[in-house]
């Protein structure tokens, strides 16, 4: 389990990024999907007020291989849900973004999220705590 904690305030734009250890002496793939698309208010759902219960974000995956770094395209968060567009969003192992002919023995993922500040969005947050989880499924290429 690896947590990313954000910024306190989520008006805020913000980019983070998480390094996930890999250990494959094999070209391989890594598939990245969101539960909910969006960080969701975990205390309160949209109840007509003109607030917004969810702030979407952006993310894009760099792996670290002996050939050099493969970069994906940078998705937005409602494209990596369970059969999203996103050309990582995959749950079946050995699909997903591919390591080419590189392998990671003691490397990395990168995992970078942002946001943009919501000063440049519709509508303000509604208060309360706003949660996603990214599901990593990491397996040799068939």
């Amino acid at each position: 389990d690896n947590d990313i904690d954000a910024p306190r305030d989520l008006e805020e734009g913000a980019r983070l990024s998480l390094k996930v250890g890999l250990d494959c002496n094999t070209p391989y793939a890594i598939g990245v999907v969101s539960e909910h698309g969006a960080l969701v208010n975990m205390d309160a759902s949209d109840d007509g007020s003109g607030f917004a219960f969810s702030k979407r974000y952006r993310i894009a995956v760099a792996l670290e291989t002996d050939k050099g770094i493969v970069r994906s395209e940078r998705c937005n968060s409602q494209d990596i849900l369970i059969g999203g567009q996103c050309e990582f969003a995959r749950t079946a192992t050995g699909e997903g973004l591919k390591s080419g002919r590189g392998i990671s023995v003691g490397r990395n993922a990168v995992i970078t999220v942002e946001w943009p500040s919501q000063s440049t969005l519709p509508r303000r947050l509604a208060a309360g705590r706003y949660k996603d989880t990214l599901i990593l499924v990491v397996g040799p290429r068939g």
